[in-house]
């Protein structure tokens, strides 16, 4: 398995030299399984993710979607490969009684006057799916997807994708229960390789931000540990942290292990 990430920041794209180094685009982050390609969210950072997968011809791949915020879907419309009638891809999101399915949440945000295209101009085979949370299910080549509700306004979908022993969580725009065990997520996460895991805030700010959906990087460190995952990345960054800021995170996560790391965008790693 490989991690890339195309976009590491949540709530709003961070252009400006202060965001340079770890990255300004939204959630996006591409898994290779063997010769398989999963995205989770489809974030700013899927125009580059586009763009590469044209380049390297991968016709076939699967999009998971955490939840449709807009910082979790604005790549959508400019994502090359959907207006090309070659490819062959697949976009799943749960199913929850507060919204439409897949394609009809698609099809009301990408409309005028909010934009020019709809979801019908593309041409790509596209596949728009859902799921019942919880139900585990497979993609191609019999890669397991398992999933869990997340804390989050509007809700939002924890994922856990499992090959060949191997394991990947991705669990973004979750805010975490005080003086709570959270035990159903911790069961979910234990033992994985690796956990994507929303670090927006920080504990000293967080009681400012209760109810706003997402969770604390010292949180990511306290769940890593007692669900002994192998490697942790830090994600979905406070738009308001500079380079130096997170080169802070950084530092204090090393303080506890080596394999705590700040997601940066660009940047691959094999599990």
């Amino acid at each position: 398995m490989k991690v890339k990430f195309w976009g590491v920041r949540g709530s709003i794209p961070t252009p400006g030299r202060q965001y340079t180094r770890y990255g300004g685009n939204t959630s996006c982050v591409e898994l290779s399984v063997n010769d398989r390609t999963i995205v989770f969210d489809m974030g700013s950072g899927l125009k580059a993710l586009g763009d590469s997968i044209v380049e390297r011809k991968i016709k076939k791949f699967d999009i998971l979607v955490s939840h449709f915020h807009y910082d979790h879907t604005c790549g959508l419309p400019f994502f090359k490969p959907a207006y090309m009638p070659e490819y062959n891809f697949s976009i799943s999101s749960a199913k929850l009684e507060t919204r439409e399915d897949t394609i009809n949440v698609l099809r009301q945000q990408i409309s005028s006057p909010s934009f020019p295209l709809t979801i019908d101009n593309f041409s790509a085979i596209i596949d728009y799916k859902c799921f019942d949370i919880g139900k585990d299910y497979f993609l191609r080549d019999q890669i397991k997807v398992k999933t869990t509700d997340l804390n989050h306004p509007d809700g939002a979908t924890g994922y856990r994708v499992e090959s060949h022993n191997k394991s990947v969580c991705y669990v973004t725009d979750h805010e975490h229960k005080l003086m709570n065990n959270n035990n159903k997520l911790y069961d979910f996460l234990k033992g994985a390789d690796v956990l994507i895991y929303d670090s927006t805030y920080d504990d000293a700010e967080f009681s400012q931000y209760v109810g706003w959906g997402h969770s604390t990087w010292q949180e990511a460190v306290r769940i890593a540990q007692a669900c002994k995952i192998k490697k942790l990345f830090i994600f979905h960054h406070n738009p308001d942290n500079s380079d130096e800021m997170m080169d802070s995170i950084q530092k204090k996560c090393f303080q506890v292990n080596k394999n705590y790391l700040v997601a940066i965008e660009g940047k691959s790693y094999y599990i």
